[in-house]
């Protein structure tokens, strides 16, 4: 017989780890939401691509407290912003 007693296992770790996870998860569900709409928007409506972009970047927003998402998302969709604004500039002057 072995001295272990059940219910008495410290999970502490696991749960941080299991918590880490389900974040890790959430904020990259909403990250390939954020990122696939714009080009489904721009290429699949025919919308243009600044009127694509504030409506992924509002999507983005509303989408936050659902993933309970924080101040994090909010930085990384800037940032999603700026580079989709520099993307679709240099596009606009290529044509």
């Amino acid at each position: 017989m072995s001295e272990y007693v059940h219910g008495n296992m410290n999970i502490a770790t696991n749960d941080k780890a299991f918590k880490g996870f389900v974040r890790i998860s959430a904020f990259c569900t909403a990250f390939f939401i954020v990122v696939l709409l714009m080009p489904i928007l721009v290429f699949g409506v025919h919308l243009d691509w600044p009127a694509a972009l504030v409506f992924s970047f509002v999507v983005g927003i509303a989408i936050s407290p659902a993933f309970k998402l924080g101040g994090g998302w909010i930085g990384t969709l800037f940032g999603l912003a700026i580079l989709a604004s520099i993307i679709g500039l240099l596009s606009s002057a290529l044509n």
